[in-house]
């Protein structure tokens, strides 16, 4: 064995072996056999093997592939004489941009891909036609496979087995006794959670959101977050799988192209959706499933996703108690206003009508424009600019000290040529003058900053109240949301609202609520 020439091994599950592995009673893992062949190759050819690299996730692209993303580096370093695989499809069946990076490294590093098949040499014309030719034919066997697995799991869907990886919530996967596949089966736990949802929804409670709240209170727990929300809720009572039925093709895997980087989502469709009768348990009869879904159907509001802002305070209210932003909430009954409320739905934030909130908020502006203006009158009837002045003078007086601090250093150097000082006393003097000088600097260049923050101050204050009224006066005139929602975005961070206690009758107070303005622009009190 030569010490000099080091080897690795790259070990990586394709989606083959993973579905293989679902059905095979084999318990011995993939990786596991690959690394035995490797090894027992290594121990043939007398190669030394310093590191072994195992994919755990198979990914399609490198960037979805922690351990071939190290792999790379290290090849690029010409950290390896050679890499052992046992298939060179294992390194890159990615797309053509994928399987160039992978070549460019190998050939460029002068490191050998070796498999106990054959052993490609990137410094060898025909071996790295071969492996690019390899690369290729991978691909087009990958597509291959894909399309084979495809069929396959809408196959198996139509059987009705469960063809997920992770079970939904009340249910737990259960391999298929003398047959391949999964099907699910009742989790008791979960199941009973499931079984309240429905029936809470179904015969006691009129909207979604009490179910969320009354379940949260209960204590009653999801499978991975602390509590529930509205959007978990309505997956579980939209979702057939509760009745036996077994559906495909809900949520299609989609890759797009962001900012030069491959993003993949699932996003809901809606078309192209197969159901068919699973060979699980129900947890829900059909009876309270169709009370559901009929309720759920005359409780959802028609919207319509044209991109337009109704809500004219969207982004810039929060709730002061959950830090949530507040969202408009419209009545499907045109005689009663839109009403402003918390986003969170666990949230106690009592709502109040958006016309008033919106009042108030630009009432709040008023107050604090008025006190601004006499601040900032205050302010002007001291000497104009008097600490920005004062501080000026602060730093010419800085100048001047290192001025003296400079003229001290070449005095210093005559006296040690006069015989004045000695060695010890002229470097103890030569010391401190250098060290006085390197505090002076730093202090006028803070100093500066500060001056030149105050000046921005400054200009920023004369911006504030004419652009300030400029939104109290024409915010009333504009005609949609979407232009009263910019306006306020021009003077104000955020507002928070708090809200406790709710109006008892028609007479009760409509504004008894709190809110506090965050203007953008610094206060009087920073100069």
């Amino acid at each position: 064995m030569e010490d000099e020439k080091k080897y690795c091994i790259y070990l990586r599950k394709s989606r083959e072996d993973l579905e293989l592995e679902k059905y095979d009673n084999d318990e011995t893992d993939t990786l596991s056999r690959h690394e035995k062949i490797l090894n027992d190759y290594a121990i043939k050819k007398h190669l030394n093997i310093c590191q072994i690299y195992r994919e755990v996730k198979s990914g399609e692209t490198i960037a979805e592939r922690n351990e071939m993303q190290k792999l790379l580096r290290d090849v690029e370093n010409g950290k390896w004489t050679g890499v052992l695989v046992v298939e060179v499809e294992r390194l890159a069946r990615g797309d053509t941009s994928d399987q160039g990076i992978v070549a460019n490294a190998f050939k460029y590093s002068h490191t050998k891909i070796i498999t106990p098949a054959k052993t490609y040499d990137p410094d060898n014309e025909f071996d790295e036609e071969y492996f690019e030719f390899g690369l290729f034919m991978s691909r087009r066997e990958y597509k291959t496979i894909n399309r084979r697995l495809q069929r396959g799991r809408i196959a198996s869907v139509s059987e009705g087995k469960y063809v997920g990886n992770i079970p939904p919530f009340g249910y737990k996967r259960k391999k298929i006794d003398n047959d391949k596949g999964f099907t699910l089966e009742a989790n008791p736990e979960e199941a009973e959670i499931v079984k309240q949802i429905f029936n809470l929804y179904a015969y006691k409670l009129k909207y979604i959101n009490d179910v969320v709240r009354t379940i949260n209170n209960l204590g009653l727990k999801p499978r991975k977050t602390k509590r529930w929300s509205i959007s978990s809720v309505k997956d579980i009572l939209s979702n057939p799988v509760y009745i036996g039925k077994i559906r495909w093709g809900a949520r299609k895997q989609v890759t797009n192209t962001i900012n030069g980087k491959k993003v993949k989502s699932r996003p809901r469709n809606k078309d192209n959706i197969f159901e068919y009768d699973g060979i699980h348990e129900p947890l829900i009869d059909q009876e309270t499933w169709n009370i559901v879904q009929n309720k759920r159907t005359k409780n959802t509001p028609a919207v319509t996703h044209n991109n337009i802002i109704k809500n004219p305070l969207a982004g810039i209210v929060y709730c002061a108690k959950c830090g949530k932003p507040m969202q408009r909430k419209p009545y499907t009954s045109k005689s009663k206003e839109p009403i402003l409320m918390c986003s969170n739905p666990n949230c106690d934030n009592i709502s109040s009508k958006l016309k008033i909130v919106e009042d108030q908020i630009i009432e709040a502006l008023k107050i604090w424009l008025k006190n601004y203006k006499i601040d900032f009158k205050k302010l002007n009837k001291m000497k104009k600019s008097s600490r920005i002045l004062t501080d000026k003078d602060m730093l010419k007086q800085m100048a001047n000290n290192l001025l003296k601090e400079k003229n001290r250093i070449n005095r210093i150097y005559e006296l040690y040529e006069n015989g004045d000082y000695n060695k010890a006393e002229f470097n103890e003097r030569l010391t401190s003058a250098k060290a006085n000088i390197k505090e002076i600097k730093g202090q006028m260049e803070s100093l500066k900053k500060k001056i030149e923050h105050q000046e921005i101050s400054i200009e920023e204050k004369n911006t504030i109240i004419p652009e300030t009224e400029k939104v109290i006066d024409l915010y009333k005139k504009l005609q949609t949301s979407e232009e009263k929602n910019e306006l306020l975005k021009t003077v104000l961070k955020k507002v928070t609202y708090l809200k406790t206690e709710k109006a008892i009758n028609k007479t009760s107070d409509p504004t008894n609520f709190e809110i506090h303005i965050y203007p953008k622009l610094p206060k009087i009190n920073n100069l």
